[in-house]
């Protein structure tokens, strides 16, 4: 079955999450005569609903904070739960109830909800919360709330690494939470491909997940872990803060990719963008916009349907031509969408890995462009007939050579009544939009690193300072060159 549980952890990753869920909704088909790109067996679970109906739900488990669900509720109409009057009846005496107001839902919600078209495309003023403009029902044991931090809370913010480790022991210790959230999904696959993440890299979320990981590599040594490490914008971060979070992801990377597969960080350019791409930095719905659709099309080939003629590609596999090594557990994404994705020949346009952007006048040497691995996905409208170049591109690398796998296909992006106008291209076809992924392990991950060790130095505990200068080094050290690890580059401590 080639089966991918999903693991979503925080505000963020649940707004990324929501439009890649909303993206393989839309990829279903309803007709006999029309087939899908996409095997949905490996994203969604067949189960039963209360009412004995058939469903199809995502097998994902979402966490989120106090407040964090929105609109959203636990039980939805396929597993309707008894009314809470009647749970009430059934307790001796009299209890007294006291409920908060719960929040409506928004317009686009109600028309969802009511079968119906909405009335008009979302704007960035109407999306308060993720689930706002989710189009997909989940399990009702998919969603776990958290109600020891409150989303947004100024009096006790969830912001620091440490509060996110904290939180996790807490609450493995009291509930045994891997087991009672995560568990009952595993044990509903046939044959498990491997597992992914969608989590902050840089707040109290990167702690909970370098913990969460940590179980989840106890319970499935052998099983390809995939990360997408997310991280917010910082323009209009006050400096502390912007420090506080430079110091989270580098802690947050230090224990993921620890226990990852492949971790790919991910988080909007703050410089200029391509003609074409539009960002509101302030909107967590136009943010995740982008970043899905970087992580979805990057992943599209670990869900393609085999129809005989490809070979199935797993995400062990994408990890593996990455890897090469064995210790390359990071990887570098780029991404052109619309007119630029067409132009295959050409190096992807906007560079999507902001970890530890290097100083200017840092020096490159010779292993800033040397790449172990590329993996590249093509969607574009004549993908499906470059089969005999993908596959001449996919044949056995010689040793030491880079390791590159191209994969193309037809299937467009598409662009749903969700989705906010980013892209703000002059095509024939505007609901769907050409794109081009490229992820790679290369030599800039060396000076990443040496980078990111610099600027943390003042931000880290004492006692944590030097296990995380020869985390980072170690990890860095992996995409060196033999030739040039003796060079001149400076690699003073912490």
């Amino acid at each position: 079955m080639r089966e991918i549980v999903t693991l979503q952890l925080g505000s963020l990753s649940n707004y990324v999450a929501t439009h890649f869920w909303n993206t393989q909704e839309s990829y279903f088909t309803y007709s006999e005569d029309e087939k899908s790109h996409v095997d949905h067996n490996v994203h969604f679970r067949a189960g039963v609903g209360e009412d004995g109906s058939d469903t199809f739900l995502p097998r994902t488990v979402v966490y989120d904070l106090k407040g964090g669900f929105g609109s959203l509720r636990k039980m939805n109409p396929m597993y309707d739960a008894r009314s809470e009057d009647a749970a009430v009846a059934s307790l001796h005496g009299k209890p007294a109830v006291h409920k908060e107001n719960a929040v409506s839902a928004i317009d686009y919600q109600k028309a969802l909800d009511a079968g119906i078209q909405p009335a008009s495309k979302l704007a960035a003023s109407d999306v308060r919360y993720w689930s706002d403009f989710s189009r997909v029902y989940y399990h009702p044991k998919s969603l776990v709330q958290l109600y020891d931090f409150e989303l947004h809370s100024s009096i006790m913010p969830f912001e620091r690494h440490s509060m996110g480790t904290e939180l996790f022991a807490s609450l493995e210790k009291q509930d045994e939470i891997v087991d009672r959230d995560w568990r009952p999904f595993v044990e509903e696959c046939d044959q498990m491909q491997g597992i992914q993440v969608y989590t902050t890299l840089d707040d109290a979320w990167g702690g909970f997940a370098g913990s969460y990981l940590e179980a989840l590599r106890d319970e499935h040594p052998k099983t390809c872990i995939w990360v997408w490490g997310l991280q917010s914008p910082t323009s209009t971060v006050a400096r502390e803060k912007r420090r506080l979070r430079l110091a989270n992801t580098a802690l947050s990377l230090n224990e993921v990719c620890a226990q990852a597969s492949m971790v790919v960080p991910l988080a909007v350019p703050e410089g200029r963008l391509p003609n074409g791409v539009g960002m509101d930095y302030t909107s967590a719905w136009n943010v995740s916009a982008l970043l899905s659709t970087a992580a979805e099309s990057a992943s599209l080939p670990s869900r393609r349907r085999l129809d005989g003629t490809s070979q199935p590609v797993s995400l062990a596999d994408m990890a593996e031509c990455l890897n090469v090594s064995g210790r390359q557990t990071l990887a570098n994404m780029r991404m052109s969408v619309g007119p630029a994705a067409l132009e295959s020949g050409e190096r992807p346009d906007m560079d999507l890995s902001q970890i530890g952007s290097l100083k200017d006048g840092l020096k490159t040497g010779s292993s800033s462009s040397r790449a172990f691995g590329r993996l590249s996905g093509m969607r574009r409208p004549d993908g499906s007939s470059n089969e005999n170049d993908e596959s001449a591109a996919n044949q056995r690398p010689i040793i030491g050579n880079t390791v590159v796998r191209n994969y193309e296909t037809s299937l467009l992006y598409p662009l749903l009544d969700s989705f906010p106008s980013i892209y703000n291209y002059d095509v024939e076809d505007a609901n769907n939009i050409a794109v081009y992924t490229s992820l790679a392990s290369d030599g800039s991950i060396v000076y990443k690193m040496k980078d990111l060790r610099s600027r943390v130095a003042l931000s880290i505990p004492l006692e944590d300072r030097e296990n995380l200068a020869n985390g980072l080094a170690e990890l860095g050290a992996a995409y060196e060159d033999d030739w040039s690890s003796g060079s001149d580059l400076d690699d003073d401590d912490l």
